[in-house]
């Protein structure tokens, strides 16, 4: 009951005018309208998005208009365009970033991305294998029928990484093409593949654990030498994806648990150029508002200060430092780490600028040409550039 309420006030906070909107109080830094775009409607994103929004309203009038996007490009397009203040993103914001997959073409390029706070652990992503096949390990893939689903980027970069886990990569399986992630299930139960990629949390995945195929997901462990190991040529191939210890989801539960992967998601990013003093706020009220905030959408738990991975992939806000460091859990280390990547952003960005003047046409011949100058000048940097094998 005590969701529901916090849902219906979150959904007419979002319904009233603007006009109608209380104002901040005095001392806050935020302001009274704050302009998100999200995943659409019915997703935890959104519904993330609102609970924050009606939380917000109720301790310090000020709100969240949330613009539901379909598809990564139309949740970034309103945070380029500066229509929207913040993105609550999927890892699309990092290849935004990147300039890498959509993000390579004339138009867009290397995006000066910060992070704010993201949702970590609260998604586990790796493959999923019919039970039946007994196949436990990703070194056991080779000749194996794997599912590539087009136009999902970030999901085929999962298989990728974990068959580097294993040793192997798309050469040594036998790739299975399918237009989504339904029918990616359907060719699963119907025998026509044996493995593909995706959440644990997905409640779709409960079909092949229902089916007579079963589910049993890769295990990925990263303990003995031989397996960090391993874990390193994963990361080689997508550096956002981190070690993960997975209780719950298809066919994984306490008394079956998985170790697999999986990384922020969603994550709160904005643009380097937001007011340190607005996102300080924000990251304050998130925080201190945490143990209400976490009982009000799925996901929101992942919200907790101490689930933060300071030295991830993407730089955070000065604004968002500014609060760790007066909480005591931003280190030295973590500032260092939060320069390098500074410093991985401007090269991509001068790199860009390179590149436009060479070739501003863009096509096939553009996209194949910034990847190998954005390999070459991040290398040269002393900077793995990842996605290049």
């Amino acid at each position: 009951m005590r969701f529901l309420r916090y849902r219906l006030a979150a959904v007419l906070a979002l319904a009233l005018p603007l006009s109608a909107l209380a104002q901040p109080s005095e001392e806050s830094a935020l302001p009274r309208v704050m302009v998100w775009t999200a995943y659409g409607t019915g997703a935890a994103g959104y519904a993330q998005a609102a609970a924050l929004g009606g939380l917000l309203k109720f301790e310090e009038g000020s709100n969240i208009r949330i613009l539901p996007g379909r598809n990564d490009v139309s949740r970034m397009i309103p945070l380029k365009t500066g229509r929207a203040g913040y993105c609550l993103c999927g890892i699309a914001s990092y290849f935004g970033q990147e300039g890498i997959f959509l993000f390579n073409k004339p138009d867009w390029g290397p995006q000066p991305i910060r992070m704010v706070l993201a949702s970590q652990g609260t998604q586990s992503f790796g493959l999923a294998a019919a039970a039946d096949t007994d196949l436990q390990h990703p070194s056991e893939l080779k000749g194996q029928k794997v599912v590539f689903i087009r136009g999902a980027d970030s999901i085929n970069m999962i298989t990728a990484a974990v068959l580097a886990y294993g040793g192997l990569t798309w050469d040594d399986v036998r790739r299975v093409d399918t237009s989504g992630t339904n029918e990616a299930i359907e060719a699963i139960i119907n025998g026509h593949a044996d493995v593909m990629p995706m959440s644990t949390r997905t409640p779709l995945m409960e079909r092949i654990a229902a089916s007579p195929r079963g589910i049993n997901w890769l295990d990925m462990p990263n303990e003995t030498p031989e397996e960090k190991a391993a874990w390193e040529r994963a990361k080689n191939v997508i550096p956002y994806y981190l070690p993960q210890f997975e209780t719950r989801g298809a066919g994984v539960s306490e008394e079956n648990p998985w170790h697999g992967g999986g990384y922020a998601l969603p994550i709160l990013v904005t643009n380097a150029d937001r007011d340190a003093d607005e996102i300080y706020a924000l990251t304050r009220f998130v925080d201190e508002h945490y143990d209400n905030f976490k009982t009000l959408a799925p996901g929101a738990e992942g919200y907790e200060l101490s689930r933060q991975v300071f030295d991830w992939v993407m730089p955070y806000h000065e604004g968002a430092v500014r609060y760790f460091r007066e909480q005591g859990v931003w280190s030295d280390a973590y500032e260092a780490h939060n320069q390098r990547l500074l410093q991985r952003q401007q090269i991509l960005q001068d790199a860009w600028q390179a590149q436009l003047a060479e070739l501003p046409a863009g096509g096939e011949l553009f996209q194949r040409s910034w990847m190998t100058r954005r390999s070459e000048a991040l290398i040269q940097a002393g900077f793995d550039p990842g996605f290049s094998r």
